[in-house]
């Protein structure tokens, strides 16, 4: 069984870090929770993947709490904006 690598670089406070998962491709964004963070999110929109190689790679946005963060996310990425969206995909 192969396994997708994710790279999320550029966030202040982790810098560049990897995880592994089993599941498909992420999708254009995403948003993960900080531990110990009290409903602070991180939001990373993907650069580019290799298919070949499984890996996606993901840039920094923002930080903050998920009303805020979810509206850069989209931006950044170029998704359409949706308001009733507020915390992860």
């Amino acid at each position: 069984m192969s396994h997708w690598v994710y790279v999320f670089s550029g966030c202040p406070d982790t810098g560049t870090y990897q995880q592994l998962a089993n599941e498909g491709e992420l999708g254009t964004v995403a948003v993960r929770e900080r531990s110990g963070g009290l409903g602070i999110v991180d939001g990373f929109v993907r650069e580019n993947v290799d298919e070949l190689m499984m890996v996606a790679r993901f840039r920094w946005v923002a930080s903050g709490e998920p009303s805020t963060v979810m509206p850069a996310l989209m931006e950044a990425s170029g998704l359409p904006p949706t308001p009733d969206r507020t915390c992860c995909p």
